[in-house]
């Protein structure tokens, strides 16, 4: 009792959490069995903590009061018993709202009805780059990198078998980081270690996994090939530097 008292002194702890009454209660049970002076003396401080618990209550009041302080429970209950257009009136009176509707001006508002208005439709925004009717998405397969002059079939089998030689080495069968291993001194030659990559990945001669918590790629050699039909995978190798 007497070190509860003298923590709730030396903290900010409610002193009201202490139960004054019953802690008297509890003292007053007690006293006829104290036969020796060691174990009144106890007795008697014990009381005199509980009285400084009670004039820190009082203090805890008259603070409360001069700071105008408004307990919650009341406030809870006048809640309750306000009407609903009370309530509405309180609630608008008291809203601070990051963005209003008067921040949107006439002025804006014509701005961007002017921009969307002047804004060429997409079949005219990249004439320039890839012709009147524009460049659909589509796939550029072995065949036709050959006959671009991409590559000749030497040199993509040659390149092909290098690469998975090197991956082979690097992940010694374990998974190690796809972005590291496909990383280069230009975009170009990223893009062009990511597309090789992606025929050793279909051909079963390597395997991909992602986290799609972190948005980590990994990427490991295969000793045999896999039986399973591949999946595609959308990889994101930033922009070109």
């Amino acid at each position: 009792m007497i070190e509860l008292c003298r923590s709730v002194e030396s903290s900010s702890a409610n002193p009201f959490d202490v139960d004054i009454r019953e802690k008297i209660r509890l003292l007053q049970e007690r006293l006829p069995d104290w036969k020796f002076l060691d174990e009144l003396l106890i007795d008697s401080e014990a009381m005199l903590e509980l009285a400084q618990i009670v004039k820190l209550q009082d203090e805890w009041l008259k603070h409360r009061a001069s700071s105008l302080y408004i307990d919650p429970l009341l406030i809870q209950l006048k809640v309750k018993l306000l009407a609903k257009e009370s309530l509405s009136e309180a609630f608008i009176k008291s809203w601070h709202p990051v963005a209003q509707v008067d921040q949107i001006s006439p002025k804006g508002l014509e701005k961007a009805f002017v921009y969307w208005r002047d804004l060429s439709p997409m079949s005219e925004r990249f004439k320039d780059q890839f012709g009147k009717h524009g460049a659909a998405p589509g796939v550029v397969d072995y065949a036709e990198l050959v006959s671009m002059g991409a590559f000749t079939e030497q040199q993509f089998e040659t390149t092909l078998t290098a690469l998975m030689d090197e991956l082979t080495s690097k992940s010694g069968g374990e998974w190690i980081d796809y972005m590291d291993f496909i990383a280069s001194d230009s975009y170009e030659g990223r893009v062009r270690r990511s597309y090789l990559m992606a025929f050793l990945t279909s051909e079963g001669r390597a395997t991909l996994r992602t986290e799609p918590l972190t948005g980590k790629i990994w990427l490991k050699a295969l000793g045999e090939k896999a039986k399973a039909p591949p999946k595609s995978v959308a990889i994101s190798l930033g922009d070109a530097e």
